[in-house]
């Protein structure tokens, strides 16, 4: 690949003097010699959060200003007042958006990035760049939304396209181009974009659907550099490689200004100020490696002076608006020694404020009509405020030791247990499980903040041996990002040791890896009962063999046979190479059933008991007023019916008769009223008059009663927890 990366690079000054017919001869600034402002509205990974939601705020983003009172969160119209207002609020300014504004919500399953497009042009985006996510239905679907709806440059100087005179090639390639170059009130500012690499895996296949080849992303950073820097006064990278692979293209380049970047979600307030230029050679001196030539090329060291480059990250899903407030000069007496002509205008100072989206943040009209027809037809669709269960508690996506997670082993074993599938083990990628469950009611919309992506399920025949690769894979891959699992699993227990492995020897004798590996894997139950680990030590057949013990079923677990056949439940992602799981990508016993793991989810979800309801039975207690469920399953439960609450049209209110003659149920009484507010918001915010408005949120109370006793309660009793299947060894 290596290879293809220096052929292109050298090529790519011919495709640079097509974009935008730029020149290569210098010109100086008509504000040469003064100090110059510039503000830069940085947004990026939208994930199509275009309408307000909820989450459960975590102690990062209150920090940062998001107060859980203020909820719902985010939506385009209330990103647009804020734009709008800074914009007014600006004397030369600009808007640059990181990518990923597709994927992530209802909005895109059902529309493809329309409204996304549309949205972006009206809030007088001036550059995106194309980030993993747009491809998520395909280049063509994203190249047929840009040319229709983008008012705006999409930019990605680190992909290749294939020709559009190839079969099959997407037309991206005609609606990208690798830079732009904005005037701003006299200010020329190029603006060059790169694009992920990290998280499209099928881009380093050759061909590959996307039509998309990658290109070093050091190398073309410079090039473009290099090329723009005699015509502009300010080069700003616009990325979404990541933090990491942000800095090391700084330390690794030298002449850009401002990089602002996205994928990882981060915020960085302040930004960050990386020193660029800052390799060294064995006598001191800093330099970058520049790449020429064509059918033989060359890497030569070009000696540089370090400067100061800064990086800013903003965020996602619409939580935040990021403001970059810089002042400019390009006269030597105030830029300082090494002043270089070259390079143009050098920041002098910056400035970076960070504005929350939430509900103290008033709508964009515009905005907000131009999104109201998606909305309407959402509704007609899809009914997403039908509640699928009650959710006490939060249910993270996290594990709180880096192991296995409440949410994750929920929808591991909904995979799992899937009636048609019953496979012995399942498995899916952290990473895919994309928002945690908030604490409430859980509508069908929460599952798509879940699981915004249309994965389904597959089903496949590994070996033994392939059983412990895949698991060696997660150990490794874990143990690159902090030792917390990337994978959540069903039907077996691991331990995975990020650092040195202590499993001697594979069973066909061969060495073992040196390095992350999995330690012990176990699958299926043997008939010996244990309470803990050490009560399985040599319950297999093997005396020497490792034990885990299910806390569940108390039941010794198998360790896993290298010549034995096992049966996986997967993603379809990570079954076509997802993330890297090569092992399954070439599996050939693969089969999708075409179940999407958010229906499996829903579904598992809806077939659990209520909250308060007896194991053995499932049914809820009977009572007649609160103080029997008190005696029965405690205070936080209410005797509930459909006759206890009633409007009363004489006295103009909602009456409690305080017992339940018959049909009493304890339910839980948080579900009650979260339920019941739940429907006020949705049902009773248009009544014709306040009578009206009484009555609606009288019957959404007895109608909430009613619910609770038969939604599925998302706690323990259906499995909701951290129960070790998954154990992390750090290093």
């Amino acid at each position: 690949m290596s290879s293809r990366f220096l052929l292109h690079i050298a090529a790519l000054s011919a495709a640079a003097a097509t974009v935008g017919g730029c020149t290569t001869e210098s010109s100086s600034s008509p504000l040469s010699g003064q100090d110059v402002h510039l503000t830069i509205l940085h947004t990026s990974d939208w994930h199509s959060r275009l309408f307000p939601y909820t989450f459960t705020v975590g102690r990062v983003d209150e920090q940062l200003g998001l107060l859980q009172q203020n909820a719902p969160f985010g939506g385009a119209a209330r990103m647009a007042h804020l734009l709008h207002r800074e914009r007014a609020n600006a004397g030369r300014v600009i808007h640059l958006d990181g990518g990923d504004c597709f994927q992530g919500a209802p909005v895109f399953n059902f529309f493809k990035g329309e409204a996304e497009m549309r949205t972006m042009s009206a809030v007088g985006t001036d550059a995106m760049v194309i980030a993993n996510h747009e491809f998520d239905l395909g280049a063509e679907n994203f190249a047929r939304q840009a040319q229709r709806w983008s008012t705006f440059p999409v930019l990605a100087a680190n992909y290749l396209y294939d020709p559009p005179d190839v079969p099959g090639a997407p037309q991206v390639g005609a609606v990208a181009q690798p830079y732009t170059i904005i005037h701003a009130d006299g200010l020329r500012v190029g603006v060059i974009g790169m694009g992920n690499l990290s998280s499209l895996n099928t881009i380093f296949e050759s061909p590959n659907r996307l039509g998309v080849a990658p290109l070093n992303t050091v190398d073309v950073a410079q090039f473009y550099i290099d090329w723009l820097r005699p015509q502009v006064d300010l080069v700003v990278l616009l990325t979404h490689l990541g933090l990491t692979d942000d800095e090391e293209m700084i330390e690794r380049t030298e002449g850009a200004d401002i990089v602002l970047g996205g994928h990882l979600h981060v915020v960085l307030n302040p930004p960050r100020v990386v020193r660029d230029c800052a390799r060294v050679d064995e006598m001191g001196r800093n330099y970058v490696e520049v790449r020429t030539g064509f059918d033989d090329p060359i890497v030569e060291r070009r000696f540089c002076r370090p400067r100061s480059v800064v990086l800013a990250h903003s965020g996602a899903f619409m939580k935040y608006l990021g403001r970059l407030d810089l002042v400019m000069s390009d006269d030597p007496t105030r830029v300082g020694d090494g002043y270089d002509d070259v390079n143009g205008f050098e920041v002098l100072s910056h400035r970076y404020t960070l504005f929350p989206v939430d509900a103290t943040i008033p709508e964009d009209r515009q905005v907000a009509e131009l999104l109201e027809p998606y909305a309407n037809q959402l509704v007609r669709l899809t009914d997403l405020d039908l509640l699928v269960g009650y959710a006490p508690n939060v249910v993270r996506r996290f594990g709180s030791v880096g192991g296995d997670s409440p949410l994750g082993n929920l929808i591991a074993d909904a995979m799992w247990l899937r009636l048609g599938i019953q496979t012995d083990f399942a498995l899916t990628n952290s990473l895919g499980i994309r928002a945690d469950l908030v604490q409430g009611p859980v509508p069908v919309e929460e599952l798509f903040n879940v699981f915004p992506f249309e994965n389904t399920i597959a089903t496949m025949f590994l070996s033994g041996r392939e059983v412990r690769e895949v698991y060696d894979f997660i150990a490794r891959r874990s143990s690159g990002r902090g030792c917390s699992t990337q994978a959540q699993t069903a039907g077996a227990r691991v331990v995975l040791n990020c650092g040195r492995c202590q499993r001697d020897a594979n069973r066909d004798g061969q060495p073992d890896v040196d390095g992350p590996c999995a330690e012990i894997i176990a699958i299926g139950q043997s008939e010996a009962p244990c309470d803990t680990d050490t009560d399985c030590a040599g319950a297999a057949d093997d005396p020497n063999d490792d034990g885990l013990c299910d806390p569940i079923a108390r039941r010794c677990l198998l360790p896993i046979v290298d010549d034995a056949s096992y049966e996986l439940a997967a993603s379809d992602y990570i079954a076509r190479g997802g993330s890297g799981f090569l092992v399954l990508q070439r599996n050939t016993t693969q089969r999708n059933t075409y179940i999407p793991q958010r229906d499996a989810l829903s579904d598992f979800i809806r077939n659990g008991p209520p909250c308060g309801a007896d194991p053995a039975t499932g049914e809820l207690p009977a009572c007649t007023a609160d103080a029997d469920c008190h005696a029965v399953v405690g205070e936080s439960f209410s005797c509930q019916c459909p006759t206890r609450q009633r409007y009363d049209d004489a006295l103009a209110m909602c009456t409690d008769a305080g017992s339940c003659p018959s049909e009493g149920r304890c339910v839980l009484t948080s579900c009650r009223d979260q339920v019941r507010d739940f429907a006020v918001r949705r049902e009773c915010a248009n009544a014709a008059d306040p009578v009206a408005a009484a009555r609606c949120e009288c019957d959404a109370l007895v109608n909430a009663g009613e619910a609770c006793k038969l939604l599925a309660c998302i706690d323990e009793s259906l499995g909701v927890r951290s129960d070790g299947r998954i154990r992390m060894v750090p290093p």
